[in-house]
Order: C-alpha cells, then sequence, then structure tokens
C-alpha cells in the first residue's frame, strides 16, 4: 500500500512534469504521506523483535526514494529536516548517529534508481566525511538493488 502511493505520487508528478504542468510537493508533504501509510500497517508487525527498527528503515527508504524521484535530489537541508521530523515519529531523538538511518538511505537511492556518480554525491554530502556512514549508505543501495 504504501509503496503504491509513492508510486502514485511520483507518477502523478512525471505526467505533470512531462506535459508542462507545474507541480508542487514539499517534502514534508511526501514524508507525512510515507508515515501515515506505514503507520496503519505498523500496527499488525509491532510485536515481532525489530519490527520498530524495521518500520524506521522503511519509512526513510519510501522517503528517500520520494524525495530523489520528486525533486531530484535537490535541497539536502529540507531532506535532513524532514528525516529528523519521520526519526523523532519513530522515537529516534539522534537520526544522524543510527546507523540504520544510512542503510536505509542507500536502500531508498537504489529504489529510486540513481546513478553511480549521483551515488557518490550523495554519500559524500550525507555522510559528512565519515567513512563508515558513506559504507553504510553504499550497502544499503548494495542490497537495494
Amino acid at each position: 500500500m504504501l509503496a503504491r502511493r509513492v508510486r502514485s505520487l511520483v507518477v502523478s508528478s512525471m505526467v505533470a512534469l512531462l506535459t508542462g504542468c507545474s507541480v508542487s510537493v514539499s517534502s514534508w508533504s511526501l514524508s507525512k504521506s510515507v508515515r501515515s501509510s506505514s503507520r496503519s500497517s505498523d500496527s499488525s508487525s509491532s510485536s515481532s523483535p525489530g519490527a520498530a527498527e524495521r518500520a524506521y528503515r522503511d519509512d526513510v527508504s519510501d522517503y528517500t526514494q520520494a524525495y530523489v524521484k520528486s525533486s531530484g535530489g535537490g535541497d539536502l537541508g529540507n531532506f535532513r529536516a524532514d528525516l529528523a521530523r519521520l526519526a523523532e515519529e519513530h522515537g529516534i531523538t539522534n537520526w544522524e548517529e543510527n546507523p540504520s538511518t544510512y542503510t536505509a538511505i542507500g536502500e531508498g537511492l537504489a529504489k529510486a534508481g540513481v546513478s553511480s556518480a549521483a551515488l557518490m554525491a550523495y554519500k559524500q554530502n550525507l555522510s559528512g566525511g565519515d567513512a563508515s556512514k558513506a559504507q553504510l549508505i553504499q550497502q544499503g543501495y548494495d542490497s537495494g538493488r
């Protein structure tokens, strides 16, 4: 259901762009859509171990894919702010030090079909020069392909 909703947003944006219409989809509205959809599926899996962590990773991955597809990877400041809000909703206070965040970003980049050059740029910009974070993004990307 979540993938269908994100895919619908992306397809609608692409159709509008191809037909010359203007599309205004903020990253925050995409993030809210991803979160509200995932919350409805979380209740069925919340009793299993690791379900909360998996739900967070899924949300970050889906949000990353939607963000890249809708904005072309534009303003990373907005992306980071939305990740912070998303993490907060999952009870994660320090998303920047959570390894799952970076693995999920890599998975989302793979689902978005980013090129190798774009992947390198995302790794550099989102890892802040931290080799272990860049490696987690790469691992997520590799597992998501």
